[in-house]
Parts: structure tokens; C-alpha cells; sequence
């Protein structure tokens, strides 16, 4: 309700602003045409501008809330009275929507009545034109390709006048800007300012139709003469345009006044700075709630019983510290790019709710505590943590892309076979593993770690096992018994992956990186047998490292590959030629999507040893 509100106030004040600038600086003008374009202009620019947003969001810096300890014991539970639904919001929008439905109405009822008329009369047809002889004495008017007049003025020699005066209306489809003002009225019917509009509209197409007519040779002196003759007419509607008598004096006076000078045209030039003053001034600065904790260590999270609910409702998990509902809405988007984020995993520290975002990257989660801590985790992203104390309709999540580091690789010269630093064989809980998966592991999720060489590594391992084994066993996590007595296994490995499952089956999310086809070692294995030490370097026995960034897209295939800090053009254009031509990697996972991820990698360059 309060986005309707601020809606049709935002639109009030465009209208009201831009009627301003036409009735100051347009409205005494002969260019019709540019005026006619500023009032329609300015209807189309009331009812967009209000819905545009610009980001001025300034950073709104989270404190560190010191940990506290309670005696749940002494806390009483607070009932709030809930508050009525009547009220005066209600009220007011009831009103609005009763008198949009009275305007609506009577555009319809004004639509028919003419549909009526239309069917009841004898037409003829002149050119593309249908004439409508009406036997009601009414006031001649234009409405879609039919034109309607009194059949008592087929007798009268105004009536080729007339007729002409009608037909300029269609030839410049003028109905098109009746029914934009209906559409304006309709949504703005209790600002006096459209009305105004409407009005000011009707006189400048009466102006067009004047000055048309009058340039197919009518005597200026007899058509004025026939403006007055029919000053007095039969019914008005409003929906159509009448060779009325509201206008008449105005007309005459427009007929006879000197021609502005083109010079003035310039002045419609100020509605574009008058617009943008108006989406500054519109822009609506969102709350931006930064993470509390912007860099996590070692920290190992212990998280029992997570359901992450897909379709973005809200499970609650009532405790006994409730202090009061928070409703958290908002969006979560690329710190560097404010692109919106799909699938991002949104958890309740400390409870079992959690919830996703959507394609928009929008969320919505609910909390029974008083005071809530989201953890946000995306592949590709740093884990977020953000307090919240009170309801935030608007909050803006922004998170900081996660570069992964890949290890090294040693080219080695002047020997024409490069080699590389041995890299032993990595098991990780009984599957094969990769360097890179190993550093991110947390410490605390090390239950032990083995080491086989030489011979007792092959002949366990084959040749996979020449440079080594390392046998590692993560902790299964810590089985806790919940109130219903299902045993909850929990793994979180901050920065790999996130697994969140238990003995049931009830939901399981995976964030997993890209990895190379066959792992680590297939992956130096390549990049060493592929790079070759320029020609320059086996001359002067050049030295260093090449360090390059590139983005493994969701279909594995390798994108933006760029020098972060080079050693000479020829390194940097060798080592950019093996990475683009490295095969599609697999992909990055987060729930089951596939994602982009960047990575960053070091080639160094240096004599055998």
C-alpha cells in the first residue's frame, strides 16, 4: 500500500512540476506542434519517472555487537496488541480506488453512449472519413475516423468548414492524446493539475485544426465568423474533439497573433535538465546493511537441522528467547557490477530457517528472534554475515566476489622439457581430491591426515601415487539429537562448499568450484607440457612470475583471460595463449545451477636448478 501511496505522489508532483514549465514557458507560444509534444511528453514522463530508480545508496556500516549471555529464565513473553485493520491508510486508499473506478466508468459510459449514437445515425463516407449525421442538434465533433455532425448543417455552407476543421483533428490523430490524458485522469482523478492538462491539451489541437484549415485557403474573416455561430452547442464529450464553444475567444486571438520565432523552440531544451532534476529527486537511497564479520578466519560454524525452503517462504522455529518478529525483504547483488544474485543460500544463524533468492535476486525470511544474524553463501562469493534488528523492507545485500587461487606452475629452463614441482596424489575421505580443495579445508574439519611415499604409495595408488600420497579424513561433523530425535549431520567447508544434508535426506545443498578434467595434477600436468619459454628468455635468462586471472563460465569454457602483472610481452602472451586454449572445465555448482567462477593463477618462469 505505501508503494501505491508514494507512487501517486511522486507522479502529483511530476505532473504538477511539468504543467509549470509548459504554462510559464510554452503556453503563450505558436509552435503548437512542439507544445502539443511537451504535454503529452510531460503525461508519459509523470507516470514513468516515479517508477525509475537510481542507485545513491549510501553504505549504512553495521557495529559489532558484543556477545552477551541471559538467564532465559526471567524472560516474559510479550503479547503485542495487533493493530486493527481499518485504518487510516486503508481508508484513504479505499477512496482512491473508488473514485478511479468512478472516472473509469465514466470513460466507458462516454465510449458507449457514442457507439450508441453512432448506430443510430445515417452515415456517409467521404475518403477514409465515415460522417455520422446526427438528428440531435449537437456540437460537430471527431472521434476515432468518425466525424459527427448535426444533419441539419448538411444544408449549410459551413459545413465544408466545418467538415475541414474535423477532419485535420483525425489527420493528426489527436484522439491518440485524449485517451493518454483519459489514462492520466483515471490514475490522477483527485489532482487538479490534470485537469488542467486536459484543458490545455484540447486548446492547442483546437489551434492545430484552426491554423490547418485556414491553410487550405478559408477566408480567415468568415471562419471566425462561423466560431461564433456555433458558440452555442449541444452536449460536450470528452473523449472527442467539438467545434466547440469553451475556446472560441482564445481561437480568434491565436488566429490573429503574430508567429513566435523559431528562436523560442530553444526553450523546450530545459525539459531535459527539469526531468533530470526530477529522477535525482525521485531516487529513493536504500538501506545497504554491510557484514558485520567482512573477513572470517578460522571459524567453524555448527549448524543442526538447516531447511532451505526453495520457493522463498519462511519456516519458523519458535524458541524460548522470542522477543518479537523481524521481517527481513530485500535483494542481494554483485558488490562491483549491483547485478542481482540467483541462488543465493540465506540462513538464520543459530536456527533452522533458512530461505534462497530468486532469479532477481529478491529474498524474504522471517525470524522469531529479536535480533537476527543472515549468513549469505554463493560459489564464487565470500560468506556474508549481516545483523539485523528491526523489520527492513529494503535491504540490499551486497556481496564481494571470492577470486580462488590456484597453485603455482614452474617452468623450467634451458632444458627444452619443462617441469613442475612434484605434486603428490591427494585422497580426500576415500575419494580422489586436488590441492586446491585440500588448502580450503578448515582445520577444525581435519579429523587426521596420512602420508604414503615411495613404494608403499604405488603399489596402494599405482603411478598416480609416484609423487606421494596424502590420505585425508574430514570430522563427520557433530551428531546432535533434536526434538525429534533424527540424528543431524552438519559439514560446512567455508569457501569450497557447504554441504548441509541429514540421515533422512531432507534437503542437501552443494556449492562446489570448477575444477580441471581430472583434477589438480591434470591440470599442472597440462599447463607445464603446453608453455613454452620464449626465445628471448633461453638468451638472457629471464626470471619471474606471470600472474594471470580468467573466468570458468557456467558451461566450463574459459573466458576474460587478462595479465594481472607480467614478466615481458612474449611471457604474457604465452601464458594467455595456454590458458584460452586449456579444454571446458566442470563447472561451479551452487544448488544445483551451474555459475561462474574467477580464478587467479601464478606461472613462474626460472632456470633449472
Amino acid at each position: 500500500m505505501d508503494n501505491i501511496v508514494e507512487y501517486l505522489i511522486k507522479s502529483g508532483i511530476a505532473l504538477s512540476v511539468f504543467y509549470l514549465f509548459y504554462w510559464l514557458l510554452m503556453r503563450k507560444s505558436t509552435h503548437f506542434g512542439l507544445n502539443r509534444l511537451t504535454l503529452a511528453t510531460s503525461l508519459i514522463a509523470s507516470l514513468v519517472l516515479p517508477l525509475i530508480k537510481i542507485d545513491l545508496t549510501p553504505d549504512v556500516v553495521a557495529a559489532n555487537i558484543p556477545v552477551m549471555s541471559m538467564d532465559l529464565s526471567t524472560v516474559v513473553q510479550i503479547v503485542s496488541k495487533p493493530e486493527p485493520f481499518w485504518g487510516l491508510r486503508e481508508i484513504v486508499l479505499l477512496i482512491y480506488f473508488a473514485g478511479l473506478a468512478i472516472t473509469l466508468f465514466r470513460l466507458i459510459y462516454q465510449s458507449i453512449y457514442i457507439h450508441v449514437i453512432s448506430k443510430m445515425s445515417r452515415t456517409i463516407t467521404k475518403g477514409r472519413h465515415t460522417i455520422v449525421l446526427v438528428e440531435k442538434d449537437i456540437t460537430p465533433f471527431a472521434y476515432f475516423s468518425k466525424i459527427f455532425i448535426p444533419a441539419s448543417k448538411m444544408e449549410e455552407t459551413s459545413f465544408e468548414s466545418i467538415l475541414a476543421h474535423e477532419k485535420s483533428h483525425l489527420s493528426q490523430y489527436h484522439f491518440i492524446d485524449l485517451f493518454l490524458i483519459e489514462v492520466v485522469t483515471i490514475i490522477q482523478w483527485f489532482n487538479p493539475i490534470v485537469w488542467l492538462y486536459e484543458r490545455s491539451l484540447k486548446e492547442v489541437h483546437e489551434y492545430m485544426a484552426d491554423e490547418e484549415v485556414l491553410k487550405q485557403g478559408v477566408s480567415k474573416g468568415n471562419y471566425q465568423a462561423l466560431l461564433v455561430n456555433q458558440a452555442l452547442g449541444g452536449p460536450v464529450f470528452t473523449i472527442s474533439h467539438q467545434f466547440n464553444q469553451s475556446l472560441i475567444l482564445k481561437r480568434i486571438v491565436m488566429m490573429t497573433k503574430m508567429k513566435s520565432p523559431q528562436l523560442a523552440k530553444i526553450r523546450v531544451l530545459l525539459f531535459i535538465p527539469l526531468t533530470a532534476i526530477l529522477l535525482m529527486a525521485f531516487s529513493n537511497p536504500e538501506h545497504i546493511v554491510n557484514p558485520v564479520v567482512e573477513k572470517v578466519g578460522t571459524l567453524t560454524q555448527q549448524i543442526t537441522g538447516i531447511n532451505i525452503l526453495p520457493d522463498n517462504s519462511t519456516s519458523l522455529n519458535i524458541s524460548d528467547s522470542e522477543k518479537g518478529p523481524i521481517l527481513i525483504k530485500g535483494k542481494v547483488v554483485d558488490a562491483s557490477t549491483s547485478k542481482p544474485i540467483e541462488g543465493v543460500s540465506i540462513i538464520i544463524q543459530g536456527t533452522n530457517t533458512g530461505t534462497t533468492t530468486d532469479k532477481n535476486g529478491a529474498f524474504k525470511i522471517k525470524s522469531e528472534s529479536s535480533d537476527l544474524i543472515l549468513m549469505f553463501s554463493h560459489i564464487g562469493f565470500n560468506t556474508s554475515f549481516n545483523e539485523f534488528k528491526s523489520d527492513n523492507n529494503n535491504a540490499i545485500i551486497q556481496m564481494v566476489k571470492n577470486v580462488q587461487e590456484l597453485t603455482e606452475v614452474v617452468v623450467s629452463y634451458p632444458n627444452e622439457n619443462q617441469s613442475i614441482k612434484p605434486t603428490p596424489y591427494y585422497v580426500l575421505d576415500g575419494a580422489p581430491s586436488d590441492e586446491a580443495t585440500v588448502k580450503a579445508l578448515l582445520p577444525d574439519a581435519i579429523e587426521s591426515v596420512s602420508v604414503l611415499k615411495d613404494e608403499s604409495a604405488t603399489i596402494h595408488y599405482g603411478e598416480k601415487g609416484k609423487n606421494g600420497v596424502v590420505l585425508i579424513t574430514t570430522k563427520k561433523g557433530n551428531a546432535t539429537e533434536d526434538n525429534s530425535g533424527k540424528n543431524k549431520n552438519i559439514i560446512i567447508k567455508q569457501g569450497v562448499k557447504i554441504e548441509i544434508s541429514d540421515k533422512e535426506g531432507v534437503f542437501t545443498v552443494v556449492e562446489q568450484l570448477p575444477s580441471f578434467p581430472g583434477g589438480e595434477n591434470e591440470r599442472v600436468k597440462f599447463l607445464s607440457n603446453n608453455l613454452k619459454v620464449p626465445s628471448e628468455g633461453l638468451k638472457e635468462g629471464l626470471e619471474g612470475t606471470v600472474y594471470v586471472t580468467f573466468v570458468v563460465k557456467e558451461d566450463g569454457s574459459i573466458k576474460d583471460a587478462k595479465i594481472l602483472r607480467g614478466l615481458g610481452k612474449t611471457y604474457d602472451e604465452e601464458v594467455l595463449r595456454v590458458v584460452n586454449l586449456m579444454p571446458a572445465w566442470l563447472p561451479g555448482v551452487q544448488r544445483g545451477k551451474a555459475v561462474a567462477v574467477q580464478f587467479n593463477m601464478p606461472v613462474k618462469f626460472s632456470k633449472d636448478k
